[in-house]
């Protein structure tokens, strides 16, 4: 039996899961990797960012915990018993914000943090650690930091997002460096494993689709404040409202049931989309909430939907909400992607928009149970462990 340490590059800033709570695929699995028996301490190499986007974010400038590093770039914090934060703070406020997303690519590349990294890989004692990189953008950080063995998260296809179409080739070529030298992939949906496979010739690539945290379901439920008044049946889509949603099946379902009440509970991402939602009586929207409470918003949904657009093109996703909304035992409606097709034992998935509306009006649930030690983020892991060559 080992017990390893490990490095872990992110795709989101640690200041978000601060902020929001701890609810994206990254946090997920490095929360379920430090409480692992075969994991030492874990080094996060953190996404850079500038002042200016602290003050833009209202982020706190420093990290929750035991600061052990401070320069004016640089800092390491302990900021759980076993988990320590490499931050890189940028005043190239102006290069953030002309060169945008390819700005990251540039800090990452940028060799005073990888030196940062092993210097605080020898402050507190990483033994011979392995490297899991979740950022396509930190590339050639994930490539040229030392480790006894590597691993590559490839959740999504950030080729397929609109967000990312004017830097295509960039990405390309992230993919391209990231499969020639690092020999372990995953990905969370089938189709990216055939995408990843034919065009970059990726020789190692095994699905880990999301999961769920453990504790998901527990808790002492309390009813919030503004879902409280709103009247029964409920029918409720938890998560951040992007091009993903389909906002003309919304109409249609929310049309067709005129007696059901459709709560949305998550930040705007996308005010197009927004926007194109009709407003009616029976719609409501509840804005973002702390992941900490999200659990208590999806006790109070009857039905629960991912209404998501399956005309534009998919990026290879799987949707973390569905799981979420399993475990709570909910009967879910969704449309044919986004991973909802390898759950169908468990939930509804609607051909037309009409078998949607229908399917959202029936409060019959026939579908199995979702069992948590199969789909758990400890579960997952244990299996990023085994590809790792850690002995269980």
């Amino acid at each position: 039996m080992k017990n390893v340490d490990i490095i872990i590059i992110p795709f989101h800033d640690w200041r978000k899961s601060e902020h929001e709570g701890f609810r994206t695929r990254d946090v997920h699995f490095i929360q379920a990797l430090s409480k692992s028996e075969h994991v030492g301490n874990i080094l996060v190499v953190n996404r850079p960012l500038t002042w200016l986007e602290l003050l833009y974010k209202k982020h706190k400038l420093k990290l929750e915990g035991k600061e052990i590093i401070n320069t004016k770039k640089f800092s390491l914090t302990k900021v759980q018993d076993n988990i320590y934060v490499a931050d890189y703070k940028s005043r190239d406020v102006i290069g953030q914000f002309f060169k945008k997303y390819l700005w990251f690519i540039k800090k990452y590349s940028d060799p005073k943090y990888a030196d940062f990294i092993s210097h605080c890989s020898e402050k507190i004692e990483l033994k011979s650690p392995y490297l899991i990189n979740q950022n396509i953008f930190a590339h050639k950080l994930a490539v040229n930091v030392k480790a006894q063995n590597k691993l590559f998260d490839a959740w999504d296809n950030f080729l397929k997002f609109p967000l990312y179409q004017s830097f295509v080739s960039e990405l390309e070529s992230g993919y391209k460096d990231l499969a020639e030298n690092i020999p372990n992939w995953i990905t969370n949906s089938n189709e990216n494993v055939a995408f990843y496979t034919q065009r970059f010739n990726v020789k190692n690539i095994q699905l880990i689709k999301n999961g769920v945290k453990s504790n998901f379901a527990s808790g002492e439920f309390i009813l919030p404040k503004d879902i409280e008044n709103i009247p029964r049946p409920i029918i409720g889509f938890g998560g951040k409202l992007s091009y993903l949603i389909d906002w003309e099946l919304v109409n249609y379902i929310t049309l067709k049931n005129p007696e059901a009440s459709f709560v949305f509970v998550g930040q705007i991402l996308d005010q197009k989309v927004y926007n194109q939602i009709v407003k009616r009586e029976n719609v409501y929207f509840l804005g973002d909430k702390k992941y900490d409470s999200y659990p208590n918003y999806v006790k109070s949904f009857d039905t629960c939907i991912v209404p998501y657009n399956i005309k534009e093109g998919q990026h290879g996703g799987d949707s973390m909400k569905a799981y979420e909304y399993l475990l709570l035992n909910k009967k879910v409606v969704g449309t044919n992607g986004n991973g909802l097709e390898d759950l169908e034992e468990y939930l509804y998935i609607a051909k037309t928009k009409e078998d949607f509306a229908q399917e959202v009006g029936s409060m019959v649930n026939t579908k199995k149970k979702l069992l948590v030690k199969d789909y758990s983020w400890e579960t997952k892991a244990k299996q990023i462990l085994g590809i790792l060559g850690v002995n269980e």
